[in-house]
């Protein structure tokens, strides 16, 4: 291996940017390399939502400036990635150009799933991830009154609630019978759907589209495999990503639903890290897989590949990507998840506040420790469950008296000598610096 060759960095999202700037902070003089198709710096994902919904401009979605690469002292080619040579450390481009590298990251991401029934290619029915969807979205909207949006996760509720904000008719269609069911179980999915149909739109669930018909090209409507059919002008389609896995496969990188990590964020070999949508999760005591597909778990990815390939990512910090806090509005209801919050496994116990309307908050424990906190509508002390979490602290002394009136998670905590939430990979020789939500 060439020790004067780069670090090298596929893709420029939030992950690969992430990296970058950590690389660079940590290794002023080293040369960097990123390789995308589209060598604009990252823009702000979390955000499109409000674009989409008019509350913000195109000129407040970029993540970083226009003069990122270059204060970065970055250098970025603009080609695709057609094969890795593990053995000899290379990079192949579509170009023909081959590149070295000293140690490789791959934050190449993912891409939307697509529907494949009939009429899946007529005008009118997109998918959303770029910038340029969202623009196609909003340059065909004059012309549409009612959408339909297939999907169960946050990108389709989002989309869902803008869509309303500009007052056009909205039918949601679902495939199961939750929302989101990696993080909402049947209760908290229940309490997002009353919003939804308080707010006008029409929810499906247990149904799929089965046809999209149209005339002359453009969409008319869609038929479902129940055989409802809905008149509509546009079909937005957010089922879920596949990440980005075609020439990772193809080096021998072992691969799940995305590329398997360990802690440090290394793949199966030498010398290659993987950060962000492209990396499959696993958690280690149900060994349940998933991609996360989340803006602030690719932030943290990103930093701790970038120390583990600078060599010093703290590994005595239990940084786990299956325990991310994330912190968002479902709806217009504060939401916090952390860890496993909708699995049915016999040996977990929930243990869940009284209900309220519109509030949620449960907590799952696994022999007395927690594995998962989901609360919605009232998201107080969500950070502190992290921080027992973190730490596989027992609650089982206090699990009668979780959601008791005046109980403080983060004071009985203080009281055992927990440190604080583990927010964040850390490095041994430089100072995590917080970037995002």
């Amino acid at each position: 291996m060439d020790s004067t060759a780069p670090f090298v960095i596929i893709g420029n999202g939030i992950a690969g940017v992430t990296a970058a700037e950590t690389l660079r902070n940590g290794s002023p003089q080293a040369p960097i390399v990123l390789i995308a198709s589209d060598t604009l710096p990252v823009y702000y994902r979390p955000a499109l939502k409000d674009y989409l919904a008019g509350r913000v401009g195109e000129e407040q979605l970029r993540a970083r400036p226009l003069t990122f690469y270059q204060e970065k002292q970055l250098y970025c080619l603009s080609d695709r990635v057609v094969g890795l040579d593990p053995r000899q450390h290379l990079v192949h481009l579509q170009s023909g150009r081959q590149v070295p590298y000293t140690r490789l990251l791959l934050a190449n991401g993912s891409r939307p799933r697509r529907l494949l029934c009939p009429g899946h290619d007529l005008n009118g029915v997109t998918t959303l991830r770029s910038v340029a969807d969202y623009q196609a979205v909003l340059a065909r909207q004059p012309g549409v009154r009612q959408v339909v949006v297939a999907g169960g996760g946050t990108l389709a509720l989002e989309t869902v609630e803008s869509l309303r904000q500009r007052k056009l008719e909205v039918a949601h269609i679902i495939r199961s019978n939750t929302l989101w069911p990696a993080v909402l179980d049947a209760t908290a999915s229940d309490l997002v759907l009353q919003e939804e149909m308080r707010d006008g739109v029409t929810v499906l669930l247990n149904e799929e589209i089965a046809e999209i018909t149209g005339t002359q090209g453009q969409v008319n409507g869609v038929k479902t495999s129940g055989g409802v059919r809905i008149a509509c002008q546009m079909v937005i389609v957010a089922i879920g990503i596949e990440p980005n896995l075609d020439f990772i496969k193809q080096a021998g990188i072992a691969c799940g639903r995305g590329v398997r990590v360990n802690s440090l964020m290394r793949t199966s070999q030498p010398d290659i890290y993987a950060a962000g949508d492209v990396v499959e999760s696993v958690d280690p005591r149900t060994g349940w897989a998933r991609v996360i597909g989340q803006w602030y778990p690719a932030v943290q990815q990103g930093r701790a590949a970038a120390y583990a390939m600078l060599d010093v990512l703290d590994d005595q910090r239990p940084f786990s990507a299956s325990t991310f806090y994330n912190a968002t509005f479902l709806y217009g209801l504060d939401c916090a998840a952390v860890g496993l919050t909708s699995l049915h496994v016999p040996q977990f116990q929930d243990i869940v506040d009284e209900p309220r309307p519109r509030h949620y908050r449960k907590v799952t424990l696994y022999n007395g420790v927690p594995v998962g906190m989901l609360a919605l509508g009232d998201r107080r002390e969500a950070l502190a469950y992290k921080r027992a979490l973190d730490y596989s602290v027992s609650l089982a002394p206090i699990a009668s008296s979780l959601f008791a009136e005046g109980f403080s998670m983060n004071e009985w905590l203080d009281r055992q000598g927990v440190p604080p939430p583990v927010t964040g990979a850390s490095s041994m020789k430089l100072q995590p610096v917080m970037s995002g939500r």
